[in-house]
This record gives structure tokens, C-alpha cells and sequence, in this order.
């Protein structure tokens, strides 16, 4: 009578069975920074999305009112810009462009015919819409901060340009003075830092 023996099986070696967990993780670490990277292009593009609302609301509204959404007594000095603004809440210019009437008691009334410009909702956990409850609203981005704007409250047809002090010299290079707009809005970016390579500008393609 024959017995019939079951083929031997081959058992990982220690060596083979390392460089098998090695591939492993060279291969999450590898899918990781791929997602983190979707995520922070996913983020980018929401941040530029916003800017570029706002944007195009002060635009809007310098159109229908001959004059930009801030008080009369916002102006430069010496022929310059007025500076730069942010949204973080120091300023009504987020609750006129979403024709919000101004608090009792607050500034004047900048946008009477109650257009709405823009439309934002309320942050979540501080971050990409409204902050808090008090007037004026602060408006954050993906990242907790505030936007940066410039205005051409001179009339000359256009701003500073921020690039100009990039710390970043493939972008500083080479960059003109100014920029031919009449309104620049740009976020300091994942960083939180104003004028380095990760800021999302209104004038650069990304």
C-alpha cells in the first residue's frame, strides 16, 4: 500500500520575512505622503477659492459704488496705497460685501442697497469661513488665519506686489514693483508665515 506524502511547503526565511515588512512600509509611507498631498492641493484650492470670491466681490462693489468697500478714511500717505487689510475682524468689510447691515453703534452704513456680494459660511473649528459671533466677522481660511488685501486706493490702477519680498527667490526674482489689478487677496498659507513659498495669492496661477 502507498502512502501519499503532502509536498513540503517553505516557510519564510527571517531575512526574506524583513524585506517583506520593509516593502511594506516603503509602500504606506509612500501611499502617506501621497494622500497628505492631495490633501494639501485639496486645501490650496479651497483657500484660492475663497480669495478669489472675495476678490471679485470688492470688485463687484467697487463697480456699483465708485469706491471700495472700507471707510472714507481709509487712504495711504504720500501718494502710496492705504495698507494692507485683513480680514480678521478689525474691519466691517466682510459683513459689507455679504450685505450684513452694520452693528448698532458700529461704523457707517457701507453698503446700503443690501447687495450681497459674497456668500461664506460659518468656520469650522476656526478654519475656511465666519469666526465667531460678535461683529465684525472674522473670516479664516483652511488654515485659521486671516486674508490679506490689498486695495488700489490710490487710483493709480494697481498694488504693491508681495512677491517683491518672497523669501522664496524663484518667486522674488525678477518681480515687478507692482501688480496691474485694482484688488489683490492672498493667504499666508499652511505655514502661516506672509510672503514665503507656500502663501495662495489671487495673481498666481496656484
Amino acid at each position: 500500500m502507498k502512502t501519499h506524502r503532502q509536498p513540503a511547503t517553505r516557510a519564510f526565511t527571517l531575512i526574506e520575512l524583513l524585506i517583506t515588512i520593509t516593502i511594506i512600509a516603503i509602500l504606506a509611507s509612500l501611499t502617506a505622503a501621497g494622500v497628505t498631498q492631495i490633501i494639501d492641493q485639496g486645501n490650496r484650492l479651497k483657500v484660492r477659492t475663497v480669495l478669489m470670491e472675495l476678490k471679485g466681490g470688492i470688485e463687484a462693489f467697487q463697480t456699483d459704488y465708485s469706491r471700495y468697500p472700507v471707510s472714507a478714511g481709509f487712504t495711504g500717505t504720500n501718494g502710496e496705497d492705504a495698507p494692507e487689510l485683513l480680514t480678521d475682524g478689525s474691519h466691517p468689510l466682510v459683513d459689507t460685501l455679504m450685505g450684513i447691515p452694520p452693528a448698532s453703534g458700529g461704523t457707517a452704513d457701507l453698503n446700503p442697497k443690501r447687495t450681497q456680494y459674497v456668500t461664506f459660511n460659518p468656520a469650522n473649528n476656526g478654519r475656511h469661513g465666519l469666526v465667531g459671533v460678535t461683529r465684525p466677522y472674522k473670516l479664516a481660511d483652511m488654515y485659521g488665519q486671516s486674508y490679506h488685501i490689498l486695495l488700489d486706493t490710490n487710483g493709480d490702477n494697481q498694488v504693491k506686489n508681495p512677491d517683491v519680498g518672497n523669501t522664496d527667490p524663484k518667486i522674488s526674482a525678477n518681480q515687478a514693483a507692482h501688480l496691474a489689478t485694482k484688488v489683490a487677496v492672498y493667504s499666508s498659507g499652511k505655514d502661516q508665515i506672509a510672503s514665503t513659498s507656500d502663501d495662495v495669492t489671487s495673481w498666481r496661477p496656484k
